[in-house]
């Protein structure tokens, strides 16, 4: 049969053919599809599947029962608040004490094998999912109090499970005496919770817990990982997560495949468990491991209290009050001698140092930014013990554990300062699949994190207001068409180190200048941005394209990564690797001294910070020829921690919205312009 279309005669069964051979084809292309994934080996699958949240404890060679090193990171954290050592309750603080008869001898809480028949399986276990079926009750026995600390479903499995298996902590053989260094061999933040909670939430809204969950961190880690092949190493996340690194967690790591306690950040027993001081710079510091009552804590006082001898012990150990335990990570060196940070160094050589004010009395104090000693900080309890009579713990002059500083979080308020346990097991951007106690504990979550988040917002801006000020001087009265001068000066009101300081060649803090005439047209302007948010200098887009000009007034205190080109001159760049002298860049130490020659041959630091309680300005020349009136005069002086452009680079666009500009100090004058 012919078919017409459009004039032309098809004729179908010539079609049949190659419609044959493509069935043919598909069935082949299935059946090697098939073949292969059958050929695969059975462990792959496993061992290549994909991480979506942190472990507790990474699968990695080490001979103890898996299940066990979970619970017991469980109940180290929503348990041993009460079951101590030395109390009379159950202690939990070891495998030995927790598979024990109790105080008594005859109380077990774990019978291996008989989940059933285990107290501490009835005490912890509830209705989890709400199932109208369930034997077990809607509310767990324990923990008592807060219902964030109540077992999710996945750590009730593993307990079940570890009990079930034998609750067996697996041993070394004895012939083995190496025994590697796993997760659960360091005390958590949240351990330290149970008796010093006012630390801790102070600590949880920090920088220094934010350190490693930041999103531009981790871009920028692993973009700079790219542009060295790999050779940058644990340069970067060695002060951001020390437990980590100490752990063998290599610097190309995914935050999602990292341990929950690598999460942490800068965590207590960083600080709390450095048994002498370190006096090196970039980082590496040696964390002592060991549980909470096996070893010494470190702290101000050397006066240590412990009145039912339950407590862990603790000396009192003068570098933790010195500034020099802050610039092992405020100092940071590149292998090849480049200063990328400067703090602790700026600190040596500033105002302050020369009075005997240390880092802390600025930042761990009452007011973020200005110096108070410690003896006449707020007095209260530094610890908070369970069971015991507060009255047995003397007052002591507390410490600001929020460090207070120019960075913040640009997480959601469910994954920071807290998250819970469940939500690392159940998508909870889904409403439809959380249970009732899902849903009340996650609206108190983020109830609660917004208030840590806006605390800590607070304090950064009081910390930048108290950072430095403007001083604005013009002419009050002129003709019109005369060429005046706006004189801004911007004057450090730190005396401990640079404005700003830290990772300058990001830190942002210029001078916006505008002026106006009596129709609110623009005169005047410096210090504005273009479409991307960037300001209008090499580092903008549309300066270096051609579609805005470049900003010739500017007054910015930002540095400036520099390196030498192929051409013998320099120029700025915003990712601190050279690639005009070497497309391939592998970091290796330095052949030649940097600090005989000032700086390294091929890359610097164009500082321009403002030094402590200096003063640096200049003249913004203009003519008001707009007509006679009033023109408005807007100075102000900004800061922003990080700029769009550094996002572009790292490939992290998305988050742009979340950079914010503070106004440090403000001015607002009138100039009156005559016939």
């Amino acid at each position: 049969m012919n078919v017409r279309h459009g004039g032309c005669a098809t004729d179908k069964s010539a079609h049949r053919p190659i419609q044959g051979w493509l069935k043919f084809i598909s069935r082949i292309a299935v059946c090697v599809v098939v073949a292969c994934m059958l050929l695969l080996p059975e462990g792959d699958s496993d061992q290549n599947a994909a991480q979506a949240t942190p472990p507790i404890v990474r699968k990695a060679g080490h001979p103890f029962d898996q299940d066990w090193l979970e619970t017991f990171w469980v109940i180290r954290q929503k348990c041993n608040a009460c079951h101590r050592s030395n109390t009379d309750r159950h202690d939990f603080s070891s495998y030995e004490a927790l598979i024990s008869g109790g105080p008594d001898g005859q109380s077990p809480v774990i019978v291996p094998g008989k989940p059933e028949e285990s107290l501490l399986w009835e005490y912890v276990v509830w209705n989890h999912g709400s199932d109208l079926k369930s034997p077990h009750p809607d509310e767990p026995m324990m923990p008592p109090e807060n219902k964030a600390d109540w077992l999710t479903e996945g750590q009730l499995d593993t307990l079940y499970r570890w009990i079930k298996n034998g609750a067996l902590e697996y041993q070394l053989p004895d012939h083995c005496n190496i025994r590697p260094l796993l997760e659960t061999d360091f005390v958590s933040a949240k351990e330290c919770a149970h008796c010093h909670q006012r630390q801790y939430d102070e600590w949880s809204r920090s920088m220094h817990a934010y350190a490693q969950h930041s999103p531009a961190f981790e871009a920028f880690t692993l973009t700079m990982q790219e542009r060295t092949g790999g050779t940058m190493g644990t340069f970067c996340t060695r002060c951001h997560t020390p437990i980590g690194t100490s752990l063998g967690e290599n610097g190309s790591m995914r935050n999602v495949h990292r341990s929950r306690i690598s999460m942490e950040g800068v965590t207590c027993v960083v600080c709390h468990r450095l048994q002498r001081p370190f006096y090196k710079a970039s980082g590496r510091l040696p964390v002592t491991p060991g549980q909470v009552n096996e070893g010494c804590f470190y702290g101000p006082f050397g006066d240590a209290v412990n009145p039912d001898g339950s407590a862990h012990d603790a000396t009192g150990a003068a570098h933790l009050t010195k500034s020099a335990l802050c610039g092992s990570c405020h100092d940071v060196t590149s292998p090849q001698g480049v200063r990328l940070e400067e703090a602790f160094s700026e600190w040596q050589n500033s105002p302050a140092a020369k009075e005997g004010i240390s880092c802390q009395e600025c930042h761990m104090g009452p007011i973020p930014g200005m110096p108070v000693k410690r003896m006449d900080r707020p007095w209260g309890k530094a610890a908070v013990v369970p069971g015991v009579d507060p009255s047995l713990i003397p007052d002591r002059p507390l410490s600001n554990h929020s460090f207070v500083g120019p960075d913040y979080s640009l997480l959601p308020d469910t994954e920071f300062p807290e998250k819970l346990d469940w939500m690392y097991e159940v998508d909870y951007r889904v409403p439809e699949n959380l249970t009732p106690h899902q849903r009340e504990t996650l609206t108190t979550l983020r109830i609660r994190n917004r208030k840590q988040l806006e605390i800590a917002r607070n304090q950064r801006w009081e910390l930048l207001k108290n950072a430095a000020k403007i001083t604005v001087s013009h002419p009050q009265c002129v003709d019109e068409g005369d060429r005046i001068k706006v004189r801004v000066d911007v004057t450090s009101t730190t005396a401990g180190h640079n404005f700003p300081t830290g990772f300058t060649a990001e830190r942002q803090a210029w001078v916006c200048v505008h002026v106006t005439d009596p129709a609110g047209r623009t005169v005047f302007v410096s210090g504005d941005t273009d479409a991307n948010g960037d300001l209008r200098d090499e580092h903008s887009h549309a300066v270096e394209t051609g579609h805005m000009h470049r900003d010739r007034h500017l007054l910015n205190f930002q540095s400036k990564f520099t390196s030498l080109n192929i051409l013998g001159t320099e120029r700025s760049l915003i990712i601190p690797v050279n690639r005009d002298l070497s497309p391939l860049n592998v970091i290796r130490p330095a052949n030649t001294p940097a600090q005989s020659f000032g700086r390294p041959f091929a890359f610097r630091v164009a500082k321009s910070s403002l030094p402590p309680l200096q003063t640096a300005g200049r003249d913004y020349a203009m003519r008001l020829n707009r007509g006679a009136g009033r023109y408005r005069v807007h100075v102000r002086l900004n800061f922003r921690n990080l700029p769009p452009a550094l996002f572009d680079k790292i490939g992290i666009p998305h988050l742009k919205h979340l950079l914010e500009t503070v106004v440090i100090d403000e001015y607002c004058g009138m100039i009156t312009v005559q016939d």
